[in-house]
């Protein structure tokens, strides 16, 4: 903890609860440091408990029976297992059987107790006897795992396609991140995680799982992408039992309490404000998580208020005010900027405000205790007035926590004004008496009914010896009919799981042959319109035309390759026509092609070489054009249409610019297209 304080928890069964039965047992617990006890819970379950000591991570954890809490020595390591690594268990009692009664201990050690110890009494008990060195203890390991998420290569200075990689990773980054978060919740794994966000993701991300690194590792696998990278640490496990050696006696003090302003992130920042509006503790520091912020904040005092800077309580402020008992602030809507630089204006002879999420926490606990601050006023008045003599701190932290100001006050001075427990009949020391036959027959008469309580006591002994191994034989017998009803459940078992695999490969079949069956549905639809198409080719009323992807040198000569060479007489689709020049057309003409279709507008000179050698450029939408797959088919009399008005025009404009030669040529190209048709 980079501190000689230590934590020491300690806890307790309640009344009519056990770790055997099915309904969840409950306990009592305290947290102690240097002898104050800085929280009580009086009602918490196992899983509760357990998560609690992963986020304090106490030094010890105390009981006056380890049974209490696992049912048995074979579950006990288990229960080890979940805990932190630097966290002991202690009996104070002693090792099993031999054990003291809590009660004697805590007299033979002069800690106040009176009659029969509630459950809340003796956890504090045990957690106070274990600071004395008093118990047995095991040696336990860490729970936790970090998992962190982080970019696989360095972008360098970039270029064009800088904002694609760093979009691409960044969102890889976030896809992982979330996968992990699945498995977590999948696993019922407790877990914190903090990100930096970017436009597109996530720039990196740090998750803190609650488990031991096995565990982990088997749900989540270790990786190094060329986009990101998945590190997970390892913890080590030890295990020891040992016994505690005596340590001097606390220095007790007065508890001091805070209100603990927190700036979550991956620079995480707090703020420990009295409850006088001075700043006692303000740091800032990255990768904090959520126990390392519970036992900074423990090791300073007790918080009373957790105070948050925005309306929106936070995740991570709502589990720490969760964990350390305390109820949580926000501002009515979130706090300007401008408010918060004056804040820290005004707290910066006291204490240097190194960075924005200081000055958020700052402002976050300053707005906490101006909220309370007239009830603080008043109990300050009423203390001074009526001159009552208690701890002022302690007084406003029990009525920040909802107790009235005189209920807390009676509260207070009862404890303090409690009388000393009055020794037993049997510390008193009595002097020596003579001894007279009167006295002789008092104690001849006690000493006998002494002895028959006694034979009434072995008597019972015995019983609970009886009972206990029949208890064990019970037990015993128990397992060997779970073990038979487990051989008969075997085949049983066996044939569900078979049934189970045959169901999923049989759903997994109908799924394939529904899709089969849509693909043939496909198939028939588009070969019906190929059939119709054909049709309508052998009557005449369609012309199947050749397709080629782009008007360039390249794509005729690929299409001349690998499809078909071109003849004379063809028509010529162009998917786009946008490319090509003079050259390209020339290569047409040399072709001898008859007519080209074009779906998008072709270049003005391309035009006019291909108009000069009689070739008309028709536009795809006055020929109706149709496509069936890779196929493309006009109609023919559209097309018949365009090519009588293309050679019109074409015999007009040279009549008109007296060109005999191409008006020879024009009526050639008519005859030949007669004679084709």
């Amino acid at each position: 903890m980079g501190d000689d304080r230590e934590f020491i928890m300690g806890f307790d069964i309640l009344p009519s609860h056990s770790v055997r039965s099915r309904k969840p047992a409950k306990y009592a617990c305290v947290v102690m440091l240097d002898g104050i006890v800085l929280n009580e819970y009086s009602n918490i379950s196992r899983g509760a408990l357990i998560r609690l000591v992963r986020e304090i991570e106490p030094k010890w954890l105390c009981t006056d029976n380890i049974f209490e809490i696992v049912p048995d020595s074979n579950s006990l390591f288990s229960f080890v297992d979940r805990l932190p690594h630097d966290t002991r268990i202690v009996q104070v009692t002693g090792v099993p059987p031999k054990q003291v009664p809590l009660k004697r201990l805590a007299r033979k050690y002069k800690l106040k107790v009176r009659g029969k110890p509630t459950p809340l009494e003796s956890a504090k008990i045990a957690a106070e006897l274990a600071s004395l060195g008093v118990g047995y203890t095991v040696e336990c390991f860490s729970g936790q795992t970090e998992i962190k998420v982080v970019r696989g290569r360095k972008l360098g200075r970039g270029g064009q396609s800088a904002n694609r990689y760093r979009r691409k990773m960044h969102s890889r980054i976030q896809q992982m991140t979330r996968h992990i978060e699945s498995i977590l919740k999948r696993a019922e794994i407790e877990y914190d995680i903090t990100i930096r966000e970017s436009d597109f993701g996530y720039a990196r991300s740090r998750i803190v799982a609650y488990a031991p690194f096995p565990a982990i590792k088997d749900l989540i696998e270790s990786s190094n992408g060329r986009d990101f990278r998945v590190i997970i640490s390892p913890v080590r496990k030890r295990t020891e039992f040992l016994p505690l050696e005596p340590e001097p006696s606390p220095i007790l003090s007065r508890a001091k309490y805070f209100i603990l302003g927190i700036d979550p992130g991956i620079t995480a920042a707090i703020c420990l404000l009295t409850l006088n509006g001075t700043i006692h503790k303000m740091t800032s520091k990255k990768n904090l998580t959520r126990a390392d912020i519970i036992r900074m904040v423990y090791q300073e005092g007790i918080p009373v208020l957790v105070a948050s800077d925005v309306q929106k309580t936070p995740s991570l402020v709502k589990k720490i005010a969760s964990t350390i008992n305390a109820d949580i602030y926000t501002p009515p809507k979130d706090i300007p900027v401008s408010e918060k630089q004056e804040i820290a204006r005004e707290y910066a002879q006291d204490t240097r405000v190194r960075n924005a999420h200081e000055r958020d926490a700052l402002t976050a606990a300053v707005f906490a205790y101006r909220s309370i601050l007239s009830k603080l006023q008043q109990i300050d008045r009423k203390v001074r007035e009526e001159q009552i003599a208690v701890d002022r701190s302690h007084l406003k932290a029990l009525v920040i926590k909802g107790t009235s100001i005189d209920e807390a006050i009676t509260q207070l001075t009862t404890k303090e004004v409690e009388p000393e427990e009055e020794p037993s009949e049997t510390e008193i020391e009595e002097e020596p008496l003579e001894l007279t036959p009167e006295r002789f027959e008092a104690l001849k008469d006690k000493c006998a009914s002494l002895e028959s309580e006694t034979e009434i006591l072995e008597e019972k002994l015995e019983d609970s010896k009886r009972l206990v191994e029949f208890l064990r034989f019970r037990e015993s017998e128990l397992s060997r009919s779970l073990e038979i009803v487990q051989r008969d459940n075997y085949w049983k078992v066996k044939r569900d799981r078979e049934l189970a695999k045959k169901e999923d490969q049989l759903r997994k079949s109908k799924k394939d042959a529904k899709n089969l069956r849509r693909r043939l549905d496909r198939l028939k639809k588009r070969l019906s319109q190929l059939r119709g198409v054909k049709r309508l080719e052998m009557r005449g009323d369609m012309i199947a035309v050749k397709s080629i992807p782009h008007f360039t040198r390249e794509s005729i000569e690929e299409f001349t390759r690998k499809v078909s060479p071109l003849k004379a007489g063809d028509i010529i689709l162009f998917e786009d026509a946008s490319g090509g020049g003079p050259q390209t057309a020339r290569i047409l003409i040399e072709k001898n092609i008859r007519a080209v279709i074009v779906d998008n507008p072709i270049s003005h000179l391309s035009r006019e070489e291909l108009v000069r050698a009689i070739i008309p450029v028709i536009d795809a939408d006055c020929v109706e054009l149709q496509r069936v797959d890779e196929f493309a088919y006009i109609d023919r009399s559209k097309f018949e249409q365009q090519m009588k008005a293309f050679v019109d025009e074409t015999k007009e404009r040279a009549r008109q610019k007296g060109e005999e030669a191409l008006i020879e040529l024009v009526e050639r190209y008519r005859r030949d297209g007669s004679a084709s048709r």
